[in-house]
Parts: structure tokens; C-alpha cells; sequence
């Protein structure tokens, strides 16, 4: 029993330092540019070793991102349980996503180099599979609160929860983005402006968006 807790426990450390590999790469040189043998090296292993764990480059990456994703959930979970309405729950969804990227800004930046693939992905996957139900989680999350927010009025009820969710999520990948990278957008902007204040700004006004007439 001991030999095969300890073999498990090789496996299993060997497979987190295949994720932090790739995640570091990817984030480095971008998810076209990213190569299995360069993962493989820079996690010490064979080639041959690395496929024995992820069946190509997309199931990796979708290991990554699931491993990413189980930080997030529980955070979420906590958060939303302290909402006091739907729309407050709306909020807390935005502001755990944001927090979350300033406690770990290297898993955002791998996530938007993956996200902007530009091509169709290989989901055959097992690992992909599994990435894809945690991506359900979260957004079920975001649908979740929308309509509870409908339920009690606090979000109006000519939203269709999927759709909002979605460009939640979508509007706040920009957002984050510069709110990880300000000293760098400032440069870039004639006049000066107050970056710190775009996030709270932005769920300010979606919240306002979405507010339902008891609200409004």
C-alpha cells in the first residue's frame, strides 16, 4: 500500500509541475506558439512522459484552465452566498473575478493568450470534457444570479440570463485587462485618467444596467 501511495503521489506531483509549465509558457509565448517538448523540458520530463498525461496541446491547456477554475469556484461559492439579492449576487460574481486575477494576474494572462487561439480546438479530450463542465459551473453561477435577481425584482425581467451572462463576462475580460496592466495603459492615453477606478466604475454600471424596477 505504501509503494503504490507513494507512486500516486509522484504521479500527482508530476502532473502539477506539467501545469505550472505549461502555464507559464503559455502565458510567456502565447498558445500558438506554445510546443509539447517545450513544456516536457521545462517540467523535466521526456516528451513521451508528457503525453502519457495530456493527449496534446489543447487537453493541457484544459488542464490548466480546469486547475485555475477550482480556485475560482470556491471563492465564488463563499461570495455568493453573502449576497443579499440577485443583483447583489450579480456584483459579487464581477468583483470575485476581478480580485481573483490581482491575487493571481499570471492565470488571467494565460487564460486570454488560450482564449484568443483563433482557431477551433480539439475537445475529444477527456481533460477538455472536464474543463468544459467547470466553465458550465461558473456560468451557471453567473445565470444563477441573474435570475434570483429576476425572482426578487432587484434585476429587470426582460433579461435572458445566458446571453447577460455571457457579455458579463466578456465586458470584464477587457476591464481586467487594463486594470492588470495600468502603468501600461496610461502611457497610451493623451490625458491623465484614473485607472483604478475603471472596475468598480464598470460593475457600477452594469449593476445600474441591470437593475430591476425596485431598484431603478
Amino acid at each position: 500500500m505504501a509503494v503504490a501511495e507513494r507512486r500516486e503521489r509522484e504521479r500527482a506531483a508530476r502532473r502539477e509541475a506539467i501545469l505550472d509549465a505549461a502555464q507559464e509558457l503559455t502565458a510567456e509565448v502565447g498558445y500558438q506558439a506554445l510546443r509539447m517538448d517545450a513544456v516536457a523540458e521545462a517540467a523535466e520530463l521526456s516528451k513521451g512522459t508528457l503525453y502519457l498525461y495530456f493527449a496534446n496541446k489543447e487537453a493541457l491547456c484544459a488542464g490548466v484552465a480546469t486547475r485555475l477554475i477550482d480556485l475560482l469556484l470556491p471563492l465564488l461559492e463563499k461570495n455568493l452566498a453573502k449576497a443579499s439579492s440577485g443583483l447583489d449576487a450579480v456584483r459579487q460574481v464581477l468583483q470575485t473575478y476581478c480580485e481573483f486575477t490581482r491575487d493571481h494576474p499570471h492565470h488571467f494572462r494565460f487564460a486570454l493568450t488560450w482564449l484568443s487561439a483563433g482557431e477551433r480546438l480539439d475537445d475529444s479530450s477527456e481533460a477538455f470534457q472536464l474543463y468544459r463542465d467547470r466553465v458550465g459551473s461558473v456560468l451557471q453561477h453567473a445565470v444563477a444570479a441573474i435570475e434570483r435577481g429576476q425572482a426578487d425584482g432587484s434585476v429587470r425581467s426582460d433579461i435572458d440570463p445566458l446571453p447577460q451572462a455571457l457579455q458579463l463576462w466578456s465586458s470584464m475580460l477587457g476591464v481586467i485587462l487594463i486594470d492588470l496592466n495600468k502603468e501600461s495603459i496610461s502611457q497610451r492615453i493623451p490625458v491623465p485618467v484614473d485607472l483604478d477606478q475603471i472596475v468598480n466604475l464598470h460593475i457600477d454600471t452594469m449593476a445600474r444596467a441591470l437593475a430591476g424596477k425596485e431598484l431603478s
